[in-house]
C-alpha cells in the first residue's frame, strides 16, 4: 500500500476553483513587442498547456523550455492543441530568451505576477534533490556549469537584467481544455521541478515513434 501524499505534494496538484481559473483568464500579459492579451484571450477555444517558468536568468528553465520544443513541436501536437511559455520578468528580454532556448512556442509574460499569486506557485530557492532529478534535467549539465549558463545568459542581457523577474518565484504547468475546464496543474515545489516532459507528452497526447 502508498504512502498518502504528503502536504507539499498535495499543495503541488490541488486544483484550481472555478473563481481562481476565471480571474486568471483575465489577467493580462504582454507579448516579445510589448503588446497586452488577455490570457482568456489567448486560449479562447483551444487545449492549452501553460508552461510557467522562473526568472529569465534560471538555467534549469532554459533546459525545460529546450526540452519541450525539442520533445514536444508543434508538428507533434493533436489537433487544437497549443503550448505557450509565461515568464514572470517583463516583456524586454523575451526575443533573446527564444533564441537562446530555441523555443518553438510563443513566449509571453506577467511582470505583475499576478497569475503567479492566482496560481499560487511557490517561492524557494530551493533546488530539487539528486534521487529527484526530473527528466529534462538530464542534459542541463553539472550545477557549475548551469551556474555559467545563467552568468552568461545575465551578461549577453545585461542592459535586460534588471526586467528578468523574481530569482525566489517558481512556475509550474496548467493545462486548460479547450472548454475552459482546468485539467491539469502542477506547482514547482523547487526550482528544478518542472513537470517531467514525458508526463507532459502522455498528457497533451503528443505523436510519437510508437504511436
Amino acid at each position: 500500500m502508498s504512502a498518502p501524499p504528503s502536504a507539499e505534494q498535495s499543495a503541488a496538484r490541488t486544483p484550481l476553483s472555478p473563481s481562481e481559473l476565471a480571474e486568471a483568464l483575465q489577467i493580462e500579459v504582454y507579448d516579445a513587442e510589448g503588446k497586452t492579451h488577455a490570457l482568456g484571450d489567448l486560449i479562447k477555444g483551444q487545449r492549452s498547456a501553460l508552461i510557467f517558468t522562473r526568472h529569465y536568468g534560471c538555467p534549469s528553465c532554459h533546459a525545460y523550455v529546450r526540452a519541450i520544443s525539442r520533445s514536444i513541436p508543434p508538428s507533434k501536437l493533436p489537433p487544437n492543441t497549443q503550448v505557450l511559455i509565461i515568464g514572470n520578468g517583463s516583456y524586454q528580454p523575451i526575443k533573446k530568451y527564444a533564441d537562446n532556448t530555441s523555443c518553438a512556442y510563443p513566449i509571453y509574460c506577467d511582470p505583475t505576477c499576478k497569475l503567479h499569486a492566482i496560481l499560487k506557485f511557490k517561492w524557494t530557492m530551493k533546488e530539487g534533490s539528486a534521487d529527484d532529478q526530473k527528466d529534462y534535467m538530464a542534459d542541463a549539465g553539472t550545477p557549475f556549469s548551469r551556474v555559467l549558463d545563467g552568468l552568461k545568459c545575465g551578461l549577453g542581457q545585461i542592459h535586460h537584467v534588471i526586467y528578468f523577474g523574481p530569482k525566489g518565484l517558481n512556475g509550474g504547468e496548467v493545462i486548460i481544455s479547450a472548454d475552459g475546464a482546468c485539467e491539469y496543474v502542477y506547482r514547482m515545489q523547487n526550482a528544478t521541478d518542472h513537470t517531467n516532459v514525458s508526463e507532459l507528452v502522455s498528457l497533451l497526447g503528443v505523436k510519437t515513434e510508437e504511436t
